[in-house]
């Protein structure tokens, strides 16, 4: 049997997929049918009713998008008849839409002569919207020729919802397509959106008048990008207007480099979008590369013009060329054995490779390490590499979760867990998170608080057979026999146990035909690992500390908050180091956008960031930095050329620090420790970081979701203690106490809470920690 049909658009003959729908045949063969429901991503709908064509032999007009086509069908798609029920059905649709402009004679004259007219809190037609001149509705409108509207018109007087944190609501301006609530339910497998209310006082939203937040909203923008009018506007280039070009790209904060747009007007970088046309994709990104992206190439805290800590005037401007002199006579004085440098895991593979050849042979250093490398993220890393792919996942017999924290991150990963577990494969989470996940697994595994280590010794004993192991374990080693997939969130590198778990995964992995899926915690740390020939970062941390380090030079990280005891530190970054570090010397950098550099994924995969605008300010590639210091030096014969190295996996061995690292000994003191502690704290160092600087300290949106140093407390917890969103509260625990604000969140199960670290050291030794939580006395 033919898996084509052939049939008959407006007396042309077409021959097509099987399946397919008028609209979708129509479309692929450059026939316009006006649609505003109709979605390539979503099922249809038949909401709008402005598809509406003629079929031969067919009684009515069925719409388009909702006919399938069959062998010998006659369609049309004009005519007289139909194109009157499409103006009257799309003037019952402007008669509760503000639509003066769409039907003013003067309409065009006004949109060349009033461009900024539109920006004003209220939309009342066109010109005021910030949609305009990229509204499908404005398309639809053009093409039927509305001249007038014959129905009594209606504005609705909804309020403007400008609460939640990325994008602005104007239900005023909603014409009930549900495209957004379709999207969240049947692309994102969210279900967030519902339409609320009815008749003309329907909105869109969470039900029961929660918040985005308390409902669990990923922030992924798929609602906005789909919505065909100014009902949801991105609050970040709200009022840009229409894009002048569209770069294919990839998001560099997180190792699985979604494919994304980069979105320029007027020489700025003014958002990102999923891949393919603007409207006709929900896409797969999250928050970050969503939102976040255009706002940190064009932040106004953003290094601009190099910097100098002069002994006797504190901070002061100066130029590139006093920037290379001073960089020159420190650089020469401190040379050799006694310099270090701490590379940033998400400068690009060209990026690191350059640091390092002027490190070794400009500066004449082998010191070379990064703030996240310790000894934990290597045995990561080698996890990481055996990754499997996201198909994998969703082809899996099985998928087992190890503290994935999927909120706000590795959007095309929760998706695939999502999807697979629609197809009926069993999903097991362990860990005390609430994410994304959570509600499509057969079963959540909290492991006693101080004993994970010993829940996955208990999953290797039930694999040998051994007994004496929990139903709730052997149902784990059972799904492992049949060839899971085991997904390893990075948070595992800040448990106490931490070390025994990643050794113990080993272990089932080699018991089993396991795959493991193990994102890196950054952008490039692949390509960190394969190239910078870099140290852990202990044995740097030693050397400061025994005063053997004089020169730190920082490409793009912060490894502290506080000055070290060095003599000269050079911050080359993005965006201005901590004023407690006290830099003598800061070099502004040109970062992702403005910049060509590529990245390595968790399998080695490589993906090219392209140039789209010029750098900020007074900024200078990383590159030209590095060779314009090594001309300043009498070394610019030194070959500092990007790299053709291949991506193997390369560490230098670490000189081991003193002191016993933290152990889970802490925890075991306590004979008791629930009862003793009513809460169990967990910890863990931001995931919403880029070139060290934490993304919600310069995003307010992310920060109002995700912010650093808050205390999440689930709100059945927060109602038994007393505790208000906002409220201060005391965490005490066996290290002593420290003050948090608190916000109310259902991401954590009860009894726990959790905190997001501002820096590499967690507030609390030991991970989990039991804690008191203890209003401040005033």
């Amino acid at each position: 049997m033919s898996d084509k049909v052939t049939l008959t658009i407006d007396d042309k003959l077409f021959h097509v997929n099987q399946g397919t729908t008028v609209l979708q045949a129509s479309t692929q063969n450059g026939i316009y049918i006006p649609s505003l429901c109709a979605h390539p991503e979503l099922e249809p709908y038949g909401g709008c009713r402005l598809c509406l064509v003629e079929v031969e032999g067919l009684r009515g007009y069925p719409t388009a998008c909702t006919s399938r086509v069959e062998e010998g069908m006659v369609v049309r798609t004009q005519g007289k008849a139909l194109q009157d029920m499409r103006r009257e059905v799309l003037q019952f649709i402007l008669s509760e839409h503000p639509a003066s402009c769409l039907i003013c004679d003067e309409g065009k004259e006004c949109a060349r002569y009033q461009e900024t007219i539109r920006k004003v809190g209220l939309t009342t037609g066109c010109r005021w919207c910030p949609k305009d001149g990229d509204c499908e509705l404005q398309k639809v409108v053009d093409y039927l020729v509305i001249e007038d509207i014959a129905f009594p018109v209606y504005y609705r007087g909804f309020p403007l919802e400008h609460e939640d944190p990325f994008y602005d609501r104007d239900y005023n301006l909603c014409i009930y397509c549900a495209r957004c609530v379709r999207v969240c339910e049947e692309h994102r497998r969210s279900s967030v959106l519902a339409l609320k209310q009815r008749g003309r006082f329907t909105t869109v939203g969470p039900a029961f008048n929660l918040s985005h937040v308390e409902a669990g909203c990923e922030f992924c923008g798929a609602c906005v990008s789909v919505c065909p009018t100014g009902a949801l506007s991105e609050k970040s280039r709200k009022w840009w207007g229409v894009p002048e070009a569209f770069h294919p790209s990839f998001c560099p904060l997180c190792s699985l480099h979604c494919d994304l747009q980069i979105l320029t007007r007027n020489g700025k970088v003014v958002g990102t979008l999923p891949p393919g046309d603007p409207h006709l994709s929900g896409g797969e990104l999250c928050v970050k590369g969503r939102f976040c992206l255009s706002e940190l190439v064009s932040h106004p805290d953003r290094v601009g013009v190099p910097q100098y800590l002069f002994p006797e005037g504190g901070v002061g401007v100066i130029s590139w060329d006093q920037a290379m002199q001073k960089a020159r006579e420190r650089l020469q004085e401190f040379e050799g054995s006694r310099a270090a440098f701490y590379l940033s895991p998400d400068l690009t593979r060209e990026e690191i490779w350059v640091a390092r050849q002027f490190a070794e042979k400009v500066v004449h250093t082998s010191y070379i390490t990064s703030s996240f490398l310790d000894q934990n993220l290597v045995s990561f890393a080698s996890l990481a590499q055996k990754s499997a792919g996201l198909k994998d996942i969703e082809g899996s017999k099985a998928i087992v979760s190890i503290f994935l924290n999927g909120n706000y991150n590795y959007a095309p990963l929760t998706l695939a867990i999502k999807r697979a577990a629609e197809k009926g494969v069993p999903y097991y989470q362990i860990g005390w998170f609430e994410d994304t996940t959570s509600r499509f697994a057969v079963h959540r595994s909290v492991p006693s608080p101080g004993q994970e280590g010993a829940f996955f010794r208990g999953i290797i004993r039930a694999l040998e057979g051994k007994r004496g192991v929990s139903p709730e374990i052997e149902e784990l080693a059972k799904s492992l026999r049949a060839s899971a997939i085991l997904v390893l969130g990075p948070w595992v590198l800040d448990l106490t146990e931490g070390p025994d778990i990643l050794r113990s995964i080993e272990e089932i992995i080699a018991r089993t035909n396991c795959g493991v899926f193990a994102p890196y915690p950054c952008g490039n740390l692949g390509g960190l690992l394969s190239l910078a020939n870099a140290g852990l970062r202990e044995e740097v941390d030693l050397l400061i500390g025994e005063g053997k380090i004089d020169l730190l030079y920082l490409v793009g990280d912060v490894p502290f908050q506080k000055r070290p005891p060095v003599h000269f530190i050079v911050h080359q970054g993005v965006f201005p180091p901590p004023d407690e570090l006290l830099a003598d010397l800061v070099l502004p950098a040109a970062m992702w956008g403005e910049t060509t550099g590529s990245y390595a994924g968790i399998k080695g995969n490589q993906k090219m960031s392209p140039t789209v605008v010029t750098p900020a300010g007074a900024a200078r590639s990383h590159q030209e930095i590095f060779e314009q210091l090594a001309k300043a030096l009498g070394k610019e014969e030194v070959g500092l050329a990007p790299s053709e190295a291949g991506e193997h996996f390369q560490l230098r061995p670490a000189i081991k620090p003193s002191g016993a690292s933290p152990s889970s000994a802490s925890w075991r003191e306590a004979s008791n420790p629930l009862t003793l502690f009513p809460f169990v704290l967990v910890q863990e160092r931001n995931p919403h970081r880029f070139q060290g600087t934490d993304l919600g300290g310069l995003i307010a949106g992310l920060r109002s979701i995700a912010p650093e140093d808050t205390l999440i407390v689930h709100p059945v917890d927060a109602a038994r203690i007393g505790l208000g969103d906002g409220d201060s509260v005391l965490v005490e625990s066996k290290d002593g106490a420290r003050t948090f604000p608190v916000m109310l969140r259902r991401i954590v199960v009860p009894g726990f809470v959790y905190l997001t670290a501002s820096h590499r050291a967690l507030a609390f030794s030991c991970n989990p920690c039991p804690v008191h939580l203890r209003r401040p006395s005033v």
